[in-house]
């Protein structure tokens, strides 16, 4: 499995969404750590923006894109599989 490039994933969401990149700060990346009922550990990753109005209405599955790379089993290349 791969995790996923949050950093990455975050530099072409913004590329995406130019209204936010001063809002940079009200973002917030947070990593943890969760054992799984058959004894395996995963690492959880999350990114958070504080609400506003200027995302009201987003949906997150418009940019599945984004991160779809990370949940293939083939992961050839980092190529966007549609462009923005």
């Amino acid at each position: 499995m791969s995790e996923p490039d949050i950093y990455w994933i975050m530099e072409k969401w913004l590329e995406r969404h130019p209204e936010l990149k001063n809002r940079t700060q009200d973002i917030r990346i947070s990593r943890g750590t969760m054992t799984l009922p058959h004894g395996g550990r995963t690492d959880l990753i999350r990114a958070t923006i504080i609400v506003g109005e200027d995302i009201e209405g987003y949906d997150p599955a418009q940019d599945f894109d984004l991160y779809e790379y990370f949940l293939s089993t083939d992961q050839g290349n980092r190529e966007l599989s549609q462009s923005g």
